[in-house]
């Protein structure tokens, strides 16, 4: 049974939360007076995917890797994709066993700290390249893991170049900053789904403060985690135990806490979030969304899925449908579908996942508790949105892997081929099999691939068989 915490009047509360969101922030709602010659959805014409991640805060092109490759899984014939740095064997899958052959691949500055967005801007060869794709397609539709600012300038800048319709698919940059700020979204669902809808956290705005509430959560907890609030992927969480924290002073555990932080890359803004680290969590379900624009229809809810996490930080290293019970999925789905429907009012657009834990409470029922809001692509959606343009509709088994595997040698895109062999996903020949999603991270042995099938028992299937080939050195 699902923990209920409803109150009454929560349908006037997120009328009332996005009226102030727009009274307070106009910003908030993307103009076209304010972005002459672009507009906001999809166009007919071709499309260009940026899968870049620098720009979310901490997120470094080392880091990152290969992974701006996974939009390309959603390009089509006539589009194209700008990448960090080109992989051509990567390429070669895509077109042989996935048919995208008429794609073109562009590649930004690998190394540089701006972003790919903001690249395609400032670099005239870049400019150029997507200019002529406009003009020979008469109108552009730009996607983007993380839409900001910089994407909504590029397409400023090609309309007026072009003098042709120009798209974002995606959120104006403002709501878009809300939305992937944890603090904001922890804010917003204790209004939305109850009070106690998100585990005890509190906002600290300086390192004195930040330290005492450390302390004082340590009493209490076995766990206190800090959260630089704009990151993402766990990036920038940092664990205390309380073991860890016994006996220490206020300074003593300030010093530690930035000392932390400051070797994640944090820029010594604040505030950030302080909170206790939930024990006893069983599951982390993610619920993966379509926010359509106002009037075109509620929030879709495209699937509920459990993720995998590995280490102190919680990284993200895999999804798979969920297999929860009835009430406890259907409660997720209620609170999603409101928190969407408070984005879409504020000027919200394209994909949004929400990610929770699931934790028993006392009376033995199931409680979420919200942890954060992924206003962007991410590594399920894409892969979900990928699975259903190859295979025609929705899959009905599917397992997502990104996986570091520190015990295997490092295998490049031709090995993994070779490994999985008869496995893989053909287009138009397979109704089922393994998708590789983007190429290993260089110099680490890592896999990124999905597994889809009939029935979720034989995706997970299909996915332990890839493993054991890998290992097996096939």
């Amino acid at each position: 049974m699902y923990s209920s915490r409803a109150g009454s009047g929560r349908e006037a509360g997120i009328d009332a939360i996005a009226r102030r969101l727009v009274r307070d922030e106009p910003a908030l709602i993307t103009s076209r007076d304010l972005w002459p010659g672009v507009r906001q959805g999809r166009g007919l014409g071709a499309s260009v995917f940026i899968g870049d991640q620098v720009g979310i805060a901490l997120f470094t092109p080392a880091m990152v890797g290969f992974h701006d490759h996974r939009m390309a899984l959603l390009a089509e014939p006539g589009d194209a994709v700008v990448v960090r740095q080109r992989c051509p064997e990567f390429e070669t899958y895509l077109s042989e066993h996935l048919g995208m052959r008429r794609v073109r691949f562009l590649e930004a500055h690998g190394a540089d700290l701006a972003p790919v967005a903001k690249q395609c801007l400032s670099d005239p060869g870049l400019f150029k390249h997507l200019l002529e794709a406009l003009e020979a397609a008469g109108s552009l539709t730009l996607y983007a893991y993380l839409v900001t600012g910089h994407l909504w300038h590029l397409a400023q800048a090609l309309a007026a170049a072009a003098q042709l319709p120009v798209h974002v698919a995606g959120p104006s940059p403002r709501i878009s900053r809300r939305v992937n700020d944890k603090l904001w979204f922890w804010d917003v669902a204790r209004e939305i789904a109850g009070p106690d809808s998100v585990p005890p956290s509190a906002f600290a705005f300086g390192p004195a403060a930040a330290a005492g509430r450390i302390a004082r959560l340590a009493r209490t907890a076995a766990q206190v985690v800090v959260k630089v609030p704009d990151s993402a992927g766990a990036a920038g969480n940092i664990r205390f135990s309380a073991a860890q924290l016994e006996g220490l002073g206020i300074a003593e555990v300030r010093g530690q806490l930035e000392q932390r932080l400051r070797a994640t890359g944090w820029d010594g803004r604040y505030p950030v979030l302080v909170g206790v680290w939930e024990s006893g969590v069983e599951k982390s379900p993610s619920v993966q969304m379509w926010i359509p624009h106002t009037g075109e229809g509620q929030p879709e809810v495209l699937g509920v899925f459990e993720q995998l996490v590995h280490g102190n930080e919680g990284k993200f290293a895999g999804a798979r449908f969920a297999s929860l019970g009835s009430e406890t999925e259907q409660a997720l789905k209620n609170d999603a579908i409101r928190l969407g429907a408070m984005f879409q009012r504020a000027g919200y657009f394209g994909p949004c996942s929400l990610d929770a834990v699931l934790r028993k409470s006392h009376s033995g029922a199931d409680q979420i508790h919200w942890i954060e809001c992924n206003g962007r692509w991410s590594g399920v959606s894409i892969p979900l949105a990928a699975a259903g343009r190859l295979l025609g509709r929705r899959p009905e088994g599917i397992v997502v892997v990104q996986e570091n595997l520190e015990a295997e040698a490092s295998l490049d895109i031709a090995q993994q081929c070779k490994a999985v062999g008869d496995l893989l996903f053909r287009c138009g020949q397979s109704r089922e099999g393994v998708i590789l999603i983007s190429p290993p991270h260089p110099g680490r042995a890592s896999l990124n691939a999905m597994a889809v099938a009939g029935s979720q028992a034989r995706a997970e299937k299909l996915m332990e068989e890839v493993f054991d080939r890998i290992r097996a050195g096939r």
